[in-house]
């Protein structure tokens, strides 16, 4: 048995020490202690037999450990790792015990936080809204799976969450806008054979063919583009004023949501080339660029972090409450306001993008973040 593993049971049956304790919520801090407390909160849960309900006393003492090892105050604003909740949560799931997190009543006092809505706010789905270059409107999950026609003879497939042009090049002039609405996502196959993932609250406007010397696309939020190789016809794609970024074959990712500080291009693989303020900079994998206003500012990314969405994760390194906020807006079709000022709490971790809105709420509450919700706005209220 490891040091690590007998230091959590020793917690659990409540026979260590002080020191001990003390030890056990240092280890529990450090990230390659993750998977193995995973793993035996994990055996906790087997260990409770064939009941169907983890004792509320054994639920208590499994989050308390988590809880108070990753909940500390740091230097710069207190650090709130949501993995281990989400973890904890589904791992309690599975023996019934989850209302403890996620279910049970809270006796609150003025200065705590209220109490969750009875009708819960469910995660995002994937739909969108296509607009024909008629102007007329196509709400795409209320159709079963067909052909849509445009006005000039293009035709648009629609499969299972995905829209696919042929490339009509006999086809005259004309653009089409799929959108997402908050809490929606789709996935499109542009007429080149191009893929993009269109995130919450998104619009791309496009032709219908790409039969002209270049091929330009229009980008309102985030996307993520697999752009199909074809050096005598370069991709770009416009995010507004003068910022755009110019590629031939890649795969990148491009946020340029108007309430967030910068429009970011991450690139995952291949060449990009980021323009913005009379400016030029070209970036190689794993590289990201952020424009805003005096110009352009290069760093490394973490490229998972940033297509988190992409593959239904919410994952945040030292992100502020606001980032992760905007976030929430998008996906679950809510207004967040501060009253107060803005809580000075970072957030790192990931977690699943399919939990209610009461899931998160309750993450919130733990973390001692004071809200209440009104319908569809949250007030964070200190």
């Amino acid at each position: 048995m490891s040091r690590f593993e007998s230091l959590f049971r020793k917690s659990l049956e409540k026979t260590s020490t002080e020191a001990e304790q003390q030890e056990l919520m240092q280890l529990i801090a450090r990230s390659q202690h993750d998977e193995a407390l995973l793993q035996l909160l994990d055996e906790v849960i087997a260990a409770s037999g064939d009941e169907q309900v983890m004792p509320e006393h054994r639920a208590r003492e499994v989050l308390a450990i988590i809880l108070e090892a990753r909940t500390k105050p740091a230097a710069a604003g207190r650090a709130v790792p949501m993995r281990w909740w989400a973890a904890a949560a589904s791992l309690l799931l599975l023996a019934g015990a989850a209302w403890y997190l996620l279910r049970r009543p809270v006796a609150h006092t003025p200065n705590t936080a209220p109490a969750i809505a009875m009708q819960d706010i469910r995660p995002g789905t994937q739909s969108a809204v296509l607009t024909l270059d008629d102007g007329s409107q196509v709400v795409l999950d209320s159709l079963h799976q067909g052909s849509i026609r445009n006005s000039n003879g293009a035709v648009v497939h629609l499969g299972r969450h995905t829209l696919a042009y042929n490339d009509h090049n006999d086809a005259g002039p004309a653009y089409n806008t799929l959108s997402t609405p908050r809490g929606k996502l789709f996935h499109l196959i542009l007429p080149d054979g191009t893929e993009v993932w269109l995130n919450a609250a998104s619009s791309l406007r496009y032709p219908v063919s790409f039969n002209t010397a270049e091929r330009v696309v229009e980008l309102n939020g985030e996307a993520y583009f697999e752009v199909k190789q074809a050096a005598a016809k370069p991709f770009r794609v416009k995010t507004g004023g003068e910022s755009e970024i110019r590629v031939l074959g890649t795969g990148f990712n491009v946020n340029a949501y108007t309430n967030e500080p910068a429009v970011t291009t991450t690139l995952l693989h291949g060449s990009v080339q980021v323009l913005a303020a009379r400016q030029q900079q070209l970036l190689k994998p794993g590289q990201q660029a952020a424009t805003a206003g005096a110009g352009i500012k290069v760093q490394v990314a973490d490229t998972s972090q940033v297509t988190a969405w992409k593959e239904g994760m919410f994952q945040f390194d030292n992100a502020g409450i606001q980032q992760v906020m905007n976030q929430l807006e998008r996906w679950y079709d809510i207004t967040v306001v501060y009253e107060g000022g803005v809580p000075d709490i970072r957030f790192g971790g990931k977690m699943e993008r399919d939990l209610d809105l009461h899931s998160i709420l309750r993450i919130l509450e733990i973390s001692n973040v004071h809200y209440r919700l009104e319908g569809r706005k949250l007030v964070i209220t200190q």
